[in-house]
């Protein structure tokens, strides 16, 4: 349960599950968090991602 909620992929999965399923009856069991929230996490845990990657990157091209 707690790696699933660090990985991006259950925000993005989520997103599109609320755009799919938008305006059925079927929309409550299916998505898991407000799209708001989804978009919110995808933006966040990309920008820590690209943070850290480019941190180790330019760590490792100094020390060559």
């Amino acid at each position: 349960m707690v790696l699933s909620r660090i990985l991006p992929m259950t925000y993005c999965v989520d997103l599109g599950r609320a755009i799919v399923y938008a305006g059925s009856p079927q929309y409550s069991a299916v998505v898991l968090f407000n799209p708001a929230v989804s978009l919110v996490a995808i933006i966040t845990l990309t920008v820590v991602c690209l943070i850290v990657g480019t941190y180790f990157y330019v760590r490792t091209e100094k020390n060559r």
